[in-house]
């Protein structure tokens, strides 16, 4: 009938009244939420655009990799991952990072990398097939992975918060946003790390996105993904679940999600080295040591402890029966991957390693002294011991007593699986190999890691290693697949280590929920906070200081090393030593301040509480007298007092 045209239309504009009358009085959300839910939905897309052109990078580059697609999937992009972020340094710092250049170049890249991006997504249906081979245990931890990482998304999303982010890892990208190009930092000496991650954050930054720690939380997806893959295939299902619970059962790795921080990009390209390493003991394909050396060299493009990686991957091939050629080779494009950094540093400061190692830059010889001259804290009780002290021992952010200053909570599954990788157990030909690359570098690392904890109060904290913890959580799906078979009586011991690891995992995402709520995630996305009282309500008095600080003239921060919020029109003081430094250097209170008005500032901020608690601790700080602080600052006229505990001075009359 030709009314049936009609009638369909008439319902059709029936339901559209109808729904449009009904929402227009009871609305589902509020304004708020919808504004906030667009932003986020900004910042995914801009993001991810960047996953998506480095997963068409990497399978242009590796266009034949005989793994598991999952694993495949996530090698693919941290390869793509890193040229991207060496591409944007080279484009940052010479054309600079103007919006409409990064948009330029990246739909440039899209088109060109559409085909390899195609090739690269079709591994994603990888995970539905694994996903049926997980059985009731992988499941399990799947859904509590999901709601784990479900809370690191909503809290990426929100204001940032972790303290080194505060620093430099959101900072730096800010301030080249603002300068329009990537360029020398002197105020921030953490500028000389290796920047990979802070330069895909800039790119992100140009493409519009707000919130940096999208991309740490994007490489941590990758990093479980590709792990979980990898070994399901050598190992099975149950046992890769595994081993992504021991990662997410700690609350550091766990709080690494969405802290801007970069544990994750770390952990990606560790477990990339050791996937390589395998593919060339399986295959002994030269090519497959150069890419475990590129992967190597990335890794120290995202943190310089992770150039650890290198020397394992040596004793790996060494361990493997490889030509001296094959290990040239490796090392060679690990050199040649690592060299960009240290050529940026040696061309700003003078020195390659800036700011450690050598004086350069703002590091001269007497802040260096300072800065690296933290007493070693752990003894011969924690080299011997290291994986359990560094397990029972450390927590976020801090350490117990006069334990070593582990500061990471690394969780309890990692140690309690991985020290059962050496039991006894049926393998198959294709998988004992990655049990013993593993091996080599977990243990070679823990060398490494013990010896330098030894040597200084820095290298003992166990976040400067999450490189290696890849190889510590295969090692822990080794461990729980040992357990297969195994019997006390009629009781499965494989069964009661399956309870362990659901209740471990389950106590984790119980606290991501409950950080949630703490910090107010829900009033946030509900409008009872915008993100300035969410900053206060987490942040107390710094957030309100930073929000009160005058925009007319440069601050200089005196015990306060977090400048996110004021950059660039703040100097941090960021190795909490201006003062010590340079009452040293130039002899005088007066001259101290003569020297800061010469250089531009307008106003000092003094962080009271800081200042006392450097001057209680000169076990770790250098000595300070804080009546001499407060009589020499009391001569300049007080702007704002913030209880007694922030001040802000005006340098001019």
């Amino acid at each position: 009938m030709k009314t049936r045209p009609i009638l369909a239309a008439g319902v059709l504009l029936w339901f559209g009244i109808g729904l449009a009358y009904y929402y227009a009085y009871h609305r589902p959300f509020t304004p708020e939420f919808a504004l906030r839910a667009l932003l986020a939905g900004r910042d995914l897309l801009c993001t991810a655009l960047l996953f998506v052109i480095a997963g068409g990078v990497g399978a242009r580059l590796l266009p034949t990799l005989s793994v598991a697609p999952l694993a495949r999937l996530a090698v693919r992009a941290a390869v793509g991952l890193g040229g991207l972020g060496l591409l944007y340094l080279l484009v940052g710092s010479t054309l600079g990072t103007g919006s409409l250049l990064a948009w330029g170049l990246a739909l440039g890249l899209l088109v060109g990398l559409r085909r390899a991006i195609r090739t690269w997504w079709q591994d994603a249906a990888g995970f539905a097939a694994l996903w049926q081979a997980s059985g009731r245990l992988g499941r399990a931890l799947g859904w509590l992975s999901a709601v784990i990482l479900a809370a690191g998304l909503l809290l990426a999303l929100a204001p940032p918060l972790a303290f080194d982010a505060l620093v430099y890892h959101l900072s730096l990208p800010k301030i080249y946003l603002q300068a329009g190009q990537v360029t020398y930092v002197p105020e921030i000496t953490h500028w000389g790390f290796p920047q990979l991650a802070h330069m895909l954050v800039t790119w992100a930054g140009a493409l519009g996105s707000t919130h940096g720690a999208l991309v740490g939380w994007g490489m941590g997806i990758l990093a479980l993904l590709g792990l979980l893959g990898h070994l399901a295939e050598g190992l099975g299902a149950r046992p890769a679940w595994v081993a992504v619970a021991a990662l997410l059962s700690g609350v550091s790795l766990v709080t690494a999600l969405s802290s801007a921080y970069v544990d994750w990009p770390g952990v990606l390209m560790g477990w990339g080295v050791l996937l390589m390493l395998e593919q060339w003991w399986h295959i002994r394909d030269q090519r497959w040591a150069v890419w475990a050396g590129v992967l190597c060299g990335l890794a120290f493009g995202v943190k310089y402890t992770s150039g650890i990686l290198a020397p394992l991957g040596v004793l790996v091939l060494v361990f493997g029966k490889a030509d001296w050629r094959t290990v040239a080779r490796y090392l060679g494009a690990a050199l040649l991957l690592a060299l960009p950094w240290l050529l940026r540093n040696l061309l700003a400061t003078g020195n390659p390693f800036y700011p450690l190692l050598l004086p350069g830059g703002e590091m001269d010889a007497l802040r260096l002294s300072y800065y690296q001259g933290f007493s070693a804290q752990a003894t011969w009780l924690d080299a011997v011991l290291l994986p359990v002290r560094a397990t029972w021992l450390g927590i976020e952010g801090g350490h117990i007593g006069g334990a070593a200053g582990y500061e990471t909570s690394l969780g309890p599954l990692l140690l309690a699986f991985g020290v059962l990788a050496a039991l006894p157990m049926q393998l198959s030909e294709a998988a004992r190999p990655l049990r013993r690359i593993a091996a080599v570098m977990a243990l070679g690392g823990m060398l490494v890691w013990a010896a330098g904890g030894l040597l200084t109060g820095h290298l003992i904290r166990s976040h400067l290693y999450f490189s290696l913890f890849a190889a510590f959580a295969t090692l822990a799906a080794f461990g729980f697949a040992a357990l297969d078979g195994l019997r006390i009586g009629s009781v499965r011991v494989g069964r009661m280590a399956a309870a362990v690891a659901v209740l471990a995992l389950g106590l984790s995402a119980v606290q991501s929920g409950l950080e949630l709520a703490q910090r107010g995630v829900a009033e946030l996305w509900g409008g009872g906070l915008d993100a300035q009282g969410y900053s206060e309500r987490n942040l107390g008095l710094y957030a309100l200081v930073m929000s009160e600080l005058p925009r007319d003239g440069r601050t200089l921060m005196l015990w306060e090393a977090r400048g996110l919020a004021c950059a660039p029109q703040c100097d941090p003081d960021e190795v909490i030593d201006r003062w010590q430094h340079d009452l040293a250097r130039y002899g005088s209170v007066q001259a101290v301040l003569d020297s800061w008005r010469a250089e531009g500032f307008e106003y000092v901020l003094y962080y009271r509480l800081g200042a006392e608690f450097v001057q209680n601790d000169p076990e770790h700080f250098h000595a300070l007298d804080l009546q001499e602080v407060e009589d020499g600052l009391a001569q300049l006229p007080i702007v704002h007092d913030f209880n007694g505990d922030y001040v802000l001075y005006a340098l001019r009359p």
